[in-house]
């Protein structure tokens, strides 16, 4: 978890662009797209939320509807700021261009270790020809540290990086990659972006391992739908074993500040995407109570109370949930997420990234 919240990880390249030092004397010119990333709002994105997939806000012991759905927000976050990362180093390129540079060699700022940064054009990568590759190596081991394609007209791509190799510092797990796939050219969306994330370490109940999230831009609202998988989770019942996902799909506007999710909390060896019904956090926390043997109906309200589907969020957090507690100034149309459905959960638990040969 810390990996992708810290982001030191991509800072130590930030001189590249003020550096005069460089390994080519011939003049270099790319096309630097504007955008990489989609931007998500606050609402539904935010590292306020609790980051280990329950969250006890009020100190009863005691784990409710409302405090499954304030650690959502967090999840969506460590998604949206991997590809803020990745966008950054693109904007690294930019520097080299501007110093007229294809290749650059500098040490890491942690590890004191050479890295080399190489820009190349017309490659093709995974059966895609792609106008620039910007490539990271470890200059000792030649071990791969990033992966920028990209093409300009429209401008689509991909990012892949390795944060081990890029600073090999005491928060990076060398088994940790994060992707994103980046694209002006979809049919239905102004902008897409799917991030893509494995091998994040995990230490406590209810980190992250592996995460898949795609983002759709229309105007000033965002489509959502992602599934964080968490190996450790233990919600109420603490004899449950296997991991869960957060499987979500939502929707936020740019312009109000608000955001509608609808969440599911499916065992991770499931099989399918249709999970937002039968594991819908009142269907999940409604059966761990039985199996917990919780009987004290004032406990089980309190539960439940605010684990409906779905659930509304502004500037300041989670607001309410269910169908007939919507706010006024959530149009029926914007809390209608008719057509999106999260990932098979499985499939997220066994996500495995690498570069592109």
């Amino acid at each position: 978890m810390k990996t992708i919240r810290n982001l030191s990880i991509a800072l130590s390249l930030v001189f590249l662009a003020n550096c005069g030092s460089d390994d080519s004397s011939d003049p270099f010119s790319v096309t630097i797209p504007d955008d990489f990333t989609v931007d998500i709002p606050s609402s539904i994105s935010s590292n306020t939320g609790d980051l280990s997939g329950r969250s006890d806000g009020d100190g009863d012991g005691i784990i409710e509807g409302n405090e499954i759905y304030e650690s959502l927000p967090g999840f969506i976050y460590v998604g949206e700021q991997a590809a803020k990362i990745i966008e950054f180093v693109l904007e690294v390129g930019a520097g080299l261009e501007l110093a007229g540079v294809n290749t650059f060699t500098f040490t890491g700022d942690a590890d004191q270790r050479d890295k080399r940064l190489d820009i190349v054009e017309n490659v093709t990568k995974g059966g895609v020809t792609y106008e620039y590759e910007m490539t990271m190596v470890d200059v000792e081991n030649e071990e791969q540290a990033l992966q920028l394609l990209w093409n300009t007209d429209p401008v689509e791509g991909i990012g892949i990086l390795n944060p081990y190799q890029i600073e090999r510092s005491g928060d990076n797990d060398p088994g940790t990659f994060v992707k994103i796939e980046y694209s002006e050219n979809h049919e239905v969306y102004e902008a897409t972006m799917l991030v893509t994330i494995s091998g994040l370490e995990v230490t406590n109940n209810g980190d992250i391992d592996n995460m898949a999230m795609f983002v759709g831009k229309i105007g000033d609202e965002i489509d959502v739908i992602g599934n964080s998988n968490h190996p450790n989770l233990i919600i109420v019942d603490e004899t449950f074993t296997g991991g869960r996902n957060y499987a979500f799909v939502g929707r936020g506007s740019e312009a109000l500040d608000i955001g509608v999710v609808k969440l599911a909390l499916p065992p991770s060896s499931v099989t399918t995407n249709d999970v937002l019904e039968t594991y819908s956090v009142f269907s999940v926390l409604e059966g761990e109570i039985q199996s917990f043997g919780i009987t004290d109906q004032a406990i089980i309200d309190q539960i439940l109370q605010e684990a409906h589907s779905p659930a509304y969020f502004d500037e300041y957090g989670f607001i309410t949930s269910g169908v007939g507690n919507k706010p006024g100034n959530f149009t029926d149309a914007f809390v209608d997420l008719t057509g999106l459905s999260p990932f098979v959960p499985n499939e997220v638990k066994n996500l495995s990234l690498g570069f592109i040969q």
